[in-house]
């Protein structure tokens, strides 16, 4: 509560950068007009006369042209009880449809995929959203942070570089009694690491190993006789390419091995991946990677070509789980 009875002081001096009637303490200052009484004036501004009366020490409810009063904006804004689940300025909500995506969303809105992730960095998932679910829609790029009871807004302020008046205005704060533990606060600009790194993670996990090349197959997993000196099992698939096509990493992982293999697969890479499971991919015309390198899940580790035992450019590639190869059909997506 200390930080954010600190936030408030702040927040109060940007409030005065923003209203003119806004005043250090949180009161808008009103010049009392011929015709003007304690009841309109409270009515004007949404709070009761005794409040106005307390404000101002006052006894009575006789006031004179020329008087100037404060008006607490406490009550102006509403109190705590209406601030807490309102949405900053400018969002709305969207209703997931069927067959809609976050991209397609984003899209939809003139927006990117991260500006969405900003608004609603709690959701599960980037691809398996589910029909039905309500989406924040932001005006622009940044994150939406939860307000907490301990949360220090001035630290949070200063790791984004965000000034105060920046932040009110975002916000739609004329108060610094506008800040309301649980109210859902805007930070323009900022851009969701955190969330989007959860959710690449995820991403990983739904799509455990993805296509390191598109192409067509030109032979399968199995027994196989080619003669050439090849093994009668196929311990992969093999995706014909054109020489020089960028092979993507099935799945992110280290890099084990990066040169040229004794064993038929001519420039070999070799990507072991965080359960020990590992991706094989052979015949490449040359290395983009190195040993010891940390690859993301489609990053480049080599291009298509035709060295080692190879009737012409294509990626032999292999995944071996528990030391074994398997059939990476059914896994890839």
């Amino acid at each position: 509560m200390q930080s954010l009875k600190l936030a408030a002081r702040l927040l109060a001096l940007a409030a005065l950068s923003l209203a003119p009637t806004a005043a250090a303490e949180a009161y808008a200052l009103r010049t009392v007009q011929p015709g003007d009484s304690i009841g309109l004036i409270a009515d004007r501004y949404g709070v009761s006369v005794d409040a106005i009366l307390s404000a101002n020490d006052m006894t009575t409810s006789l006031i004179h042209p020329g008087d100037v009063l404060k008006v607490p904006y406490i009550e102006a804004v509403g109190g705590p009880a209406e601030l807490g689940s309102r949405t900053p300025p400018g969002f709305t909500w969207y209703t997931l449809r069927e067959g809609e995506t976050l991209s397609s969303v984003a899209t939809r809105f003139g927006l990117s995929v991260t500006a969405v992730v900003g608004a609603n960095p709690d959701i599960s998932s980037m691809d398996r959203l589910p029909t039905g679910l309500e989406l924040l829609i932001p005006p622009s790029s940044g994150l939406v942070v939860r307000l907490g009871a301990s949360d220090d807004i001035l630290a949070l302020l200063g790791q984004h570089d965000i000034t105060p008046a920046e932040f009110a205005r975002a916000n739609g704060l004329r108060s610094p009694f506008d800040l309301t533990p649980d109210m859902l606060l805007f930070l323009p600009g900022v851009e969701p690491t955190e969330a989007l790194a959860r959710l690449q993670k995820v991403r990983e996990e739904e799509k455990r190993y993805i296509w390191p090349l598109h192409g067509r197959l030109t032979s399968y997993f199995g027994a196989r006789n080619l003669g050439m000196g090849t093994s009668s099992f196929h311990r992969g698939i093999d995706i014909a390419a054109p020489t020089g096509t960028p092979v993507g990493a099935a799945r992110s992982g280290t890099v084990t091995f990066a040169g040229w293999s004794t064993q038929g697969y001519g420039n070999l890479v070799r990507v072991r991946h965080a359960d020990n499971s590992e991706t094989w991919y052979g015949h490449f015309s040359s290395i983009s990677v190195s040993v010891g390198q940390y690859v993301s899940q489609g990053a480049i580790v080599g291009r298509v070509g035709s060295t080692g035992i190879s009737t012409g450019p294509h990626l032999h590639f292999e995944l071996h789980e528990r030391g074994t190869p398997i059939d990476p059909l059914g896994i890839l997506r």
